[in-house]
């Protein structure tokens, strides 16, 4: 059977599915907790890039044609779209949130806990074996999406949960930035290496030209911008409310 067309639409149904699961969860949620028009606009919008990039044509790249593909999607995926489904919750959601995750998982929200998994699923994902066998087989494509989603929901969650606040920076600064120093490897070997990490990529129908060392080169240097921009953006973010935050305690003690 040829290859689809690099503009085809490719339908994941369990992806869209639970994309609809999601929907319907949360707007009974917001029914009774009323988050607001921008977390819902943020949740949204997370939902979205999720669903739309395992259903559309950026899916038929990334399975067909190009690695450049695949690792914008697993970055969307895992990167961008956890935080702002995140932001969608107030604070009310995360306390209904919490009580309804067991116990056990509550361990989750340490946060080496949530680094080890976000960095170990992140890396596991990646191995040359674990991803060309995954894009020779849909289940296991499947499988390499979800992981990546809930390693991103766990990770952002102690970043943008409803009791980050309490947090020192001294540890969600040094939490991100840890994440963004060990996760830069991979991007940055995609981005030097001279020679194809992936088999599969290899022998797929070249797009304008991109030889298999082309597309990884530029796959690697997408994949540091993307991440630099999340994670010293996430910083800075951080540290800019941090210091509004002394700064109004500051004129009220000299009040």
């Amino acid at each position: 059977m040829s290859d689809p067309g690099p503009t085809s639409f490719t339908f994941e149904p369990l992806f869209a599915a639970a994309g609809v699961i999601a929907v319907v969860i949360y707007a009974r949620a917001a029914r009774r907790h009323h988050p607001g028009a921008m977390r819902v606009a943020s949740f949204t919008a997370g939902l979205l890039l999720i669903v739309v990039a395992l259903n559309s044509p950026l899916e038929t790249l990334a399975v067909h044609y190009l690695l450049l593909a695949h690792l914008v999607q697993n970055a969307l995926i895992a990167d961008v779209a956890p935080p702002l489904v995140l932001l969608g919750l107030s604070r009310p959601m995360w306390a209904a949130a919490s009580a309804a995750v067991p116990k056990p998982l509550h361990a989750l929200a340490n946060l080496g806990v949530a680094l080890v998994i976000w960095l170990g699923t992140w890396y596991l994902v990646h191995l040359a074996a674990f991803y060309d066998y995954a894009l020779r087989h849909p289940a296991w494509l499947n499988l390499e999406h979800a992981l990546l989603i809930f390693a991103g929901l766990v990770f952002w969650a102690p970043v943008v949960g409803a009791r980050w606040w309490e947090r020192s920076p001294a540890i969600l600064v040094p939490y991100l930035l840890a994440a963004f120093v060990a996760a830069s490897f991979l991007g940055l070997a995609f981005t030097f290496i001279p020679h194809p990490f992936y088999d599969y990529y290899v022998h797929v129908p070249r797009l304008g030209g991109i030889s298999p060392t082309e597309d990884q080169n530029l796959a690697g240097i997408a994949m540091s911008a993307e991440q630099s921009f999340i994670f010293l953006g996430a910083i800075a973010y951080i540290l800019i409310l941090l210091a509004d935050r002394e700064q109004e305690r500051a004129e009220a003690g000299g009040g």
